[in-house]
């Protein structure tokens, strides 16, 4: 009795809050109207941060999509943030500055790598405008997607705004198709936090902060993330920090499982150490974020993954014992289910390895490159 106990209390705590969650926040995004003003027409004058290290494959590339932006051009200024590059990413942003005179454009070159949390608060030194915003040297933006992303930042409970990402890969595999899964699981999610208050997961490779707020509280550089902390942050403040939905950028994804494993547990400690920093946060205010959305994200990603672990492991005696339940594993053959089943696995795993790895040492704050996303 006390193994099915044991197993039944793991099922219970491991989908029920779970899937409550998710089909509330999915109902809220479908049905429910923004609770903010939402201004098409604002245009603020924007500085760009692009923090880079090593980019000589991407950099042009990034600079050339940035101009096919819809955005007026004297209301963007460009701030190429270099953390000692050892390759000519310097001089080709050089070189493109030269001869693109039409938008402002600044580099700033750091003696010493230091991370990319510093180089931003080193590149906050130099912002003007009303907004900053933060985007990856590998990612490209849509034509739409800052205009989609300024409108909300329109209204003034909004502190933050980020964008969602579409996954490319140099192939199409299961770990792709894991990856994807897992935005599309929970891009309703995002918007559906947003449009309570805001979210805690937002994506860095576009993300736009008010100025004046962020030079209050700058990037945390003990984590080592510019997104989850920000987002914290700014909900201390009082400020929401939401996803737009028609605000997107294209990124690409790792096809292997080792190089995904790798670049996900890292995001997945600099997530841990967002949630566990701040967890204060809970008891703080009784609103929508407060009392709602942060326990359900500290549930989700910092104790859901370790009783998903648990539960595996009593189900596979469970089964020994009652070999009939085996027949429920006929279930998988369902894709739809089958995919959303090795997706919570997967990200469950990476969440526990991640959350043990940091218990055993912080994580050094500097890029490493991932070769089969970089350009042949």
């Amino acid at each position: 009795m006390i193994l099915e106990f044991l197993w039944l209390a793991a099922l219970g705590v491991n989908l029920i809050p779970f899937g409550a969650y998710i089909v509330y926040m999915q109902w809220v995004a479908n049905t429910k109207p923004w609770n903010i003003s939402v201004n098409t027409s604002y245009r603020p004058f924007v500085s760009i941060i692009i923090p880079t290290y090593n980019e000589e494959d991407t950099i042009r590339t990034k600079l050339d999509n940035l101009l096919e932006v819809d955005y007026p051009r004297e209301k963007m200024k460009l701030i190429v943030v270099d953390s000692a590059s050892s390759d000519r990413t310097v001089p080709l942003t050089q070189d493109w500055a030269g001869t693109h005179k039409e938008i402002d454009t600044q580099i700033v070159v750091q003696p010493e790598r230091s991370g990319m949390v510093n180089a931003l608060n080193e590149a906050l030194k130099h912002v003007t405008g009303e907004v900053v915003v933060k985007s990856d040297a590998d990612c490209l933006l849509l034509r739409d997607s800052l205009v989609n992303a300024a409108k909300y930042m329109s209204d003034p409970s909004v502190g933050s705004v980020a964008g969602l990402h579409i996954i490319r890969a140099g192939k199409e595999t299961t770990p792709v198709k894991t990856e994807r899964q897992y935005r599309e699981f929970y891009r309703t999610l995002r918007i559906g936090e947003s449009k309570l208050y805001g979210t805690v997961l937002y994506e860095g490779e576009l993300m736009l902060v008010k100025r004046d707020l962020l030079e209050k509280i700058g990037f945390d550089e003990e984590i080592g993330a510019d997104d989850v902390p920000t987002a914290l942050r700014l909900a201390e403040l009082g400020y929401r920090a939401i996803t737009a939905p028609d605000a997107f950028f294209v990124e690409m994804t790792p096809y292997t499982w080792r190089e995904k494993f790798d670049q996900k547990v890292r995001r997945a400690r600099h997530v841990f150490q967002s949630l566990w920093k701040y967890k204060y946060l809970i008891f703080q205010k009784k609103d929508a974020f407060h009392s709602l959305i942060m326990p359900f994200e500290f549930y989700i990603y910092a104790l859901n993954p370790f009783v998903t672990v648990v539960l595996v492991g009593l189900t596979v005696a469970v089964i020994v014992r009652y070999p009939w339940i085996a027949l429920f594993t006929g279930l998988l053959l369902v894709q739809r289910i089958r995919d959303l089943f090795v997706t919570h696995l997967v990200n469950s795993s990476i969440m526990v390895i991640a959350i043990i790895g940091e218990s055993l040492g912080k994580e050094k704050t500097t890029w490493r490159k991932i070769e089969e996303i970089r350009p042949k």
